[in-house]
């Protein structure tokens, strides 16, 4: 049988309730059997102390032990009075016969009967003189460690001692009620305690997992292929953060999905165009509709080289979705690489009626550890980009400029410019932008993605904006040197 999180977060909390209650429980009974005894052992000392300073009292009246006995105030005068003194009820009889020279004076009428509730404590106590003989009360047994004795006073001497002995630890019925009727309560509480946890880990589990069954069941859909599936989510914690994750990796998933769909279609329509012309000029020279001539040869090579062409810029741009496009870094002047570049498109942009020149800042050398080979090309893929697109009479710019271990490359060119909104696809594989930039003006789409694969080879970063000119400006950030493997 599975046994599901609910039910093992509502077993462990309960679990842990359960542990700490019962923990709890043992240690209260411990501490009050324990501390009820301490407790009563406590009381009676307190209430010895305050008999022994109220035999103080009475002997300093008097004038000593000796005159207080003369005076008729025995033991049990002074249990009556103690008694009043803690607020017990009166005793049934009075202590002692009343002296002569009391029974002319007027008393209160005799009080009701009570049950005397010292008694347990005054049949417990005598007064002892300094030779150890009992001089108020009846002799008590002599057990070592069972008896507490506190000294009678009279001025500083200590004149007699108030012996007094120990209670039992064995409780009596009274107590045994008392502690039975706490164990009760203690469990009583601990069962309420019990019922309530069992309530709470219910509802905090169900309050946890829901969300998680929800992600089960979103994740198992988007396992599935079903990736336009979103969590509703207003949670603000951890589980919350996850359902987020979850929906931004669900639509992560549906735009790849939707690029790998495109990717297909764009590489099918671009490998079909060559083709075709392919399978047209050789149907033709099969069908003899077109003599075999060294013309023909050059149109069907021209086709081969450009399907050639495509095919290896796929593979490039495959290689580098793969893993880092393999670069040869090697030392280079930088200034070099850009006036080689712009000298071979020269003629090109002549050709064209463009002016292309080269803004650098300085003719010294700029070493740089690149490589070449793969940065010549970015720039040639940039300036064949800004030639193929930029309208007669136009300008294009090539600027250079060094910044600590950094180099900006600037491509600017002039009208036609592309929209705003287009600007961030401009990078991705087989994208083109309006008509002023169409397939008339040839080209595979490849370009510009390929550039931005030598970049991030290089560890730089390139970006289109729109130029001053009217055109297109490509920025590119290189390292002068990028960390290698």
């Amino acid at each position: 049988m599975r046994l599901r999180l609910v039910h093992t977060l509502s077993l462990l909390l309960l679990s842990a309730v359960l542990l700490a209650v019962l923990a709890m429980g043992a240690l209260s009974a411990w501490n009050l059997r324990n501390g009820f005894s301490d407790y009563l052992a406590t009381r009676d000392v307190e209430r010895l102390e305050q008999f022994a300073g109220l035999v103080s009292e009475n002997a300093e009246q008097a004038g000593g032990i000796d005159a207080m006995e003369s005076k008729g105030i025995g033991l049990s005068e002074l249990f009556h009075q103690f008694g009043r003194m803690q607020g017990f009820p009166p005793m049934l009889q009075p202590p002692h016969p009343m002296p002569p020279h009391e029974l002319l004076e007027p008393r209160d009428p005799p009080p009701p009967v009570h049950v005397d509730s010292i008694d347990a404590f005054k049949d417990r106590v005598a007064v002892y003189g300094l030779d150890g003989q009992v001089r108020l009360g009846r002799p008590l047994a002599q057990v070592t460690g069972e008896t507490v004795e506190r000294p009678v006073r009279v001025g500083k001497a200590v004149v007699a001692m108030v012996r007094m002995v120990k209670l039992k630890p064995v409780p009596n019925d009274v107590e045994l009620r008392f502690l039975n009727a706490q164990y009760q309560s203690m469990v009583a509480v601990a069962c309420a305690l019990l019922v309530i946890a069992l309530v709470g880990a219910f509802w905090v589990s169900r309050h946890w997992v829901r969300p998680l069954i929800e992600v089960q069941a979103a994740t198992e859909r988007i396992a599935q292929g079903e990736l336009d599936t979103r969590l509703n989510t207003t949670r603000s914690d951890e589980i919350g953060d996850a359902m987020r994750n979850i929906n931004q990796m669900a639509a992560g998933l549906q735009k790849l999905e939707g690029a790998r769909r495109q990717w297909i279609a764009d590489i099918s329509h671009e490998l079909r165009t060559p083709l075709a012309v392919l399978r047209g000029e050789i149907e033709a020279l099969v069908d003899g509709v077109r003599a075999l001539s060294p013309q023909a040869m050059l149109s069907l090579r021209e086709e081969v080289l450009r399907l050639g062409a495509l095919v290896d810029d796929l593979h490039l741009l495959a290689m580098s979705d793969l893993q880092a496009l393999p670069c040869h870094f090697e030392a280079g002047d930088a200034h070099a690489v850009a006036a080689r570049v712009l000298q071979r498109c020269a003629l090109r942009a002549a050709e064209r009626g463009l002016t292309l020149r080269l803004d650098a800042p300085a003719t010294a050398p700029l070493p740089v550890r690149w490589d070449v080979r793969r940065i010549e090309q970015l720039l040639t893929n940039l300036l064949d980009n800004s030639l193929r697109y930029t309208d007669a009479p136009g300008e294009i710019v090539m600027a250079l400029q060094a910044s600590g271990q950094r180099v900006q490359i600037t491509i600017d060119d002039s009208a036609p410019g592309v929209a705003p909104a287009q600007l961030q696809h401009l990078f991705e594989p087989l994208y083109r932008a309006d008509a002023a930039r169409s397939r008339a003006h040839g080209g595979s789409g490849l370009g510009l993605a390929i550039c931005k694969a030598i970049v991030q080879a290089h560890q730089g970063s390139i970006h289109a904006s729109a130029s001053g000119r009217g055109g297109l400006c490509m920025q590119i950030d290189l390292p002068t040197h990028p960390h290698t493997p």
